[in-house]
């Protein structure tokens, strides 16, 4: 459905953005600021259209872990919400548009507030990029995903098999809490194809 509502958003901004060109060769401002004006509203409500993620992670038929997105819209900036069945926060993760330019990257925030405290990135921009002009669906592509927490590196999230063919997904190696590498992960893997 978020795709569908990018697609849509983009037709509309794409179209809006014309007709804004068009009336201003045309000579006729006031009807190109009202072209711009509902081409921007009109992005804002599709935009708000798309329901907010919700996830819940299951271990043994109990809930384990609650993903939630925060921000009432998921673009231009998406932040997500760790935590608890009990409503404890264990962390936020959030996402620009722009981190999908280069090298995607997450940015880890801390549970009580907005202050940074670790990312998520793509190992290499060469491999990054070689997967997204090659192919999104060639394992061969894929490129793994560094931890990075207090500033120290604290894990992998493996996309790419390794020699014997399995791919362990998570590797935590510092300091970082498993829930909120595991609901990192989550997000990585169920966003991106």
């Amino acid at each position: 459905m978020g795709i569908v509502a990018l697609v849509v958003t983009l037709i509309v901004v794409l179209t809006g953005g014309a007709a804004v060109v068009f009336l201003l060769s045309d000579g006729r401002p006031l009807p190109a600021i009202l072209a711009f004006l509902l081409s921007a509203a009109f992005s804002v409500v599709i935009a708000m259209l798309v329901p907010p993620t919700r996830v819940a992670l299951r271990e043994h038929d109990e809930t384990a872990l609650l993903i939630t997105q925060a921000s009432n819209v998921s673009f231009p900036i998406v932040t997500y919400a760790i935590g608890t069945p009990d409503g404890a926060l264990i962390g936020r993760v959030r996402r620009s548009v722009w981190s999908r330019l280069g090298r995607n990257r997450w940015h880890i925030l801390s549970a009580n507030g907005e202050m940074h405290v670790g990312h998520a990135v793509e190992e290499s921009l060469s491999r990054a990029m070689l997967r997204k002009i090659a192919g999104k669906y060639s394992r061969r592509y894929e490129s793994n995903i560094r931890i990075l927490f207090d500033g120290k590196h604290a894990g992998w999230i493996f996309r790419r098999p390794g020699p014997d063919g399995q791919v362990d997904v998570l590797d935590v190696t510092g300091d970082i809490d498993r829930r909120l590498a595991v609901g990192l992960t989550t997000l990585i893997l169920g966003t991106e194809p």
